[in-house]
This record gives structure tokens, sequence and C-alpha cells, in this order.
């Protein structure tokens, strides 16, 4: 059994993916060659620590699941790195590194630790990827500061990706982002839910208390469609 921790906070996640109807996608597999995670707005990773648990290094399954709003439209809901088979049997909120037992026990009871979103986009990338990534960026908006990284790469291979599938919208919902042809090294990304805002993640374990998925809740109910939104 797993030693429960003070920094602790239990949520039930199979109940709230029970009350939905979802469909499972397998958007990818993530590469995290240190086994430090991080889950972050791409355009805003730099800036993210990864989260305090780490797993083995190695290349994992991402499933994105999509809730449909209507006959021809669906959003993401939740997606998940699978770290084992299994299904989980409890969930923690989970914390990056930086958050300390005083601000956990300063939480109110609907309160929780998460990440921003100001694109529209979430990925699951390793802390290599998220420092190689921000140096390219970095690099980039030095030699022109009018550089756009979703319109001149990412556009099109959200497109290419994932704008065909029957679920997904025109633009693409979801996308395995290579940093460098020469290194395995990506980020799964995908929209967030209805778009910006502030996520939760949480750990799964199964009964003997093994690391069994992560897993970030869009709250899909708890933001309502911009009107006009594309």
């Amino acid at each position: 059994m797993r030693k429960v921790d003070e920094t602790d906070i239990p949520f039930d996640l199979k109940a709230e993916m029970d009350e939905r109807t979802l469909i499972k996608i397998h958007a990818g597999d993530v590469n995290l060659p240190t086994g430090r995670v991080v889950l972050a707005d791409p355009f805003l990773s730099q800036e993210q620590p990864a989260f305090n648990k780490t797993v083995e290094p190695d290349k994992y399954p991402v499933y994105i699941y999509l809730e449909e709003v209507d006959k021809l439209h669906h959003r993401i809901a939740f997606a998940k790195i699978k770290f084992r088979p299994e299904d989980a049997t409890n969930w923690i909120l989970a914390l990056t590194e930086d958050v300390t037992k005083d601000e956990v026990a300063e939480l109110e009871e609907d309160e929780y630790f998460g990440f921003d979103v100001e694109s529209g986009l979430a990925g699951f990338m390793d802390e290599e990827t998220r420092d190689q990534f921000g140096d390219k960026l970095d690099a980039l908006y030095e030699a022109d500061e009018e550089y756009d990284y979703y319109d001149a790469v990412l556009s099109e291979e959200f497109k290419e990706y994932s704008g065909k599938n029957t679920f997904s919208r025109e633009l693409g919902d979801w996308n395995d982002h290579k940093i460098a042809a020469d290194s395995d090294n990506n980020i799964i990304m995908f929209s967030s839910g209805w778009g910006d805002g502030y996520y939760p993640a949480y750990w799964g374990f199964n009964d003997n208390g093994d690391i069994v998925e992560l897993a970030v809740d869009f709250l899909l109910d708890d933001f309502e469609q911009q009107d006009g939104e594309e």
C-alpha cells in the first residue's frame, strides 16, 4: 500500500468520468527521458514546474476523452498519461514541486492547485522537453519578435494530425509535436476543454500504491462556451 502523505488531497476521478459519455482516443506516446512530468500550456511551459512525483523514464501512451456537445461538436473533457495498463482505484491532486505543505494546508474545500492555459492548448511533456522547447521559442522570438509559432508550425500539424478525425474540429484538437528531427522528445498537445482557464491534474494509483496514470480534468461544466467562439 502507498503511504499516505499529509499533502494528499483525495479525489474521485472515476465518479467524475463515469457520469459522462466519453469517447477515448489514443493521441500519441509521450517520451519521458527523465521521468519528470510537466503538464502545461506549451506557450507557458517555461514557467511551469515539473510535478513532485516521478515515473520510470520511458515512452507512455496519452489518451484524450471527448464529450459530445452536440451532434457535430465534441470537446476534450479529460486527458491521461497511462503508466500502467490497469485501471486506477484512487486518485490525489497532482502537485508541482514548488507547492509547499503550508500552501496545501491553506486550501479551501473547493480550491485546488493546477496550471494556467492562455492559448487554448495543454500538453504533456518531460522536463527536458520543456526546456528544449523553451530554448527553441526563445531563439525564434529573438530573431523575429513578431514570430507566431502556432501559425507557422502548429496549425498545419494539428490539421494534419487530427483535423480529419470524426470527433475533432477541422483545425485539429490534438497533435504529437516533435521538438527536433534528431530527437525523440515530444509534446502531446490537445485543446483544453472550452479553452483558457486554470485546470487540476490527478495522480491515479492502484491498490498496491503504484502510479497508474496522470489525468487532467478540463472542468467542462464549470466553463461556458463564449459567444462567437471559433
